[in-house]
């Protein structure tokens, strides 16, 4: 079992993954930032998101930017920051 990964990995997986991530914000269910950019936390044009029930991923991307396909790594990344429980095992 690996354990999930943190926000401060998170932001760099994605920046390695997607180039052309300009910044990106990792939000908690509470709405703290729990790292990146805090600016991206109070909404703005040309972002993308994805979320769980725990976290929610903001990435700011340039005009003419694959949006469908930064989609798709925030939502691999945010899965991997919100693993789901394992199911309990019989003794």
């Amino acid at each position: 079992m690996t354990a999930a990964l943190t926000p401060e990995l998170a932001l760099r997986y994605l920046a390695e993954l997607d180039p052309a991530i300009e910044a990106i914000a990792v939000v908690g269910e509470d709405g703290t930032v729990l790292a990146g950019d805090p600016s991206l936390a109070v909404g703005a044009g040309g972002c993308v998101t994805a979320r769980s029930a725990r976290h929610l991923l903001i990435a700011r991307v340039p005009p003419g930017a694959l949006d469908g396909l930064v989609r798709h790594d925030l939502e691999v990344v945010v899965r991997e920051l919100s693993p789901a429980p394992l199911p309990a095992q019989r003794p």
